[in-house]
């Protein structure tokens, strides 16, 4: 079928704006970014126990500075390759604590002395701590307990929430990185129409998106070397897991999940069971 000059113009014109958008969202184009991906331990790691079925820190063993199992549970999370750990904060009488990490039928373990929120921060000094209280006044009194972030560092404490929790939050501690599951959402999705022309949503600046591990691709606009650099540029932080609702996060499963994601990816993924998986990803 022979074609005129106008189809042919058509059809040339065409190839080249394809070639161009293809171009335009090449990965090759921006640098490999810098670093490692860093991982979120959803929970603490499950203690190691004596015959008795009972933790070594409720038998008085090595971790009983820190106030009981469920805090050594979390400390155990990052020593176990956890770059940062979700604390799961609960409220017993007028404090704020630690959620418990583990059941356990052992009386010791039961009626150990809950972890308050100075003690998980003092125990907890290299990672990173994602705090998730149940609502803004339960953020209130842990930002209360928590230590005034010293001048020119970073504030390693990061809050998870819903808006109100989040609206607290940024009103008592603005240097804190803090999100909800609802927002970061949102920038994921709007990302999917900004995307296509370079741009970060302004849902994304300075915030967090979340990424379940089946949106990550190449239909992820210049995924992941010219994706990455976006987000840097914006100062988004990407978090990839498994599964993600209105209200949950689940983190990976499988070393398999963590192998489809670009080696080049240096934002956080969150893991499931860091026991498993924190040892064999850290290798």
């Amino acid at each position: 079928m022979h074609l005129s000059r106008g189809q042919s113009w058509g059809a040339g014109t065409a190839l080249a704006l394809v070639f161009g958008f293809t171009l335009f969202q090449a990965s090759w184009i921006a640098a490999k970014p810098i670093g490692k991906p860093k991982l979120i331990a959803d929970r603490g790691a499950e203690p190691v126990r004596d015959a008795a079925g009972c933790s070594s820190s409720a038998n008085g063993g090595y971790m009983t500075v820190y106030a009981g199992p469920d805090v050594s549970a979390l400390q155990l999370a990052a020593g176990l390759g956890g770059d940062a750990v979700r604390v799961k904060t609960e409220r017993v009488g007028n404090d704020v604590v630690v959620m418990r990490q583990f059941e356990s039928k052992c009386a010791a373990d039961a009626n150990s002395a809950r972890g308050t929120v100075s003690e998980a921060t003092a125990a907890l000094t290299k990672p990173e701590i994602f705090w998730h209280p149940a609502n803004a006044a339960d953020a209130a009194s842990i930002i209360a307990a928590l230590p005034a972030s010293k001048q020119g560092e970073a504030d390693r404490n990061v809050f998870v929430g819903d808006d109100a929790t989040i609206a607290a939050v940024k009103k008592a501690r603005p240097n804190a990185l803090s999100f909800s599951i609802v927002k970061a959402r949102q920038c994921a999705s709007d990302y999917t129409v900004s995307g296509l022309v370079g741009s970060v949503p302004e849902t994304c600046k300075n915030g967090v998106m979340l990424l379940s591990i089946n949106e990550v691709g190449m239909t992820l606009w210049g995924w992941p070397n010219r994706f990455m650099a976006r987000m840097d540029a914006a100062k988004t932080r990407v978090i990839i897991a498994e599964n993600i609702d209105s209200s949950a996060i689940k983190g990976l499963t499988t070393v398999e999940q963590y192998g489809d994601i670009a080696n080049s990816f240096n934002g956080y993924i969150w893991i499931d069971n860091i026991a498993d998986l924190g040892p064999a990803l850290k290798r």
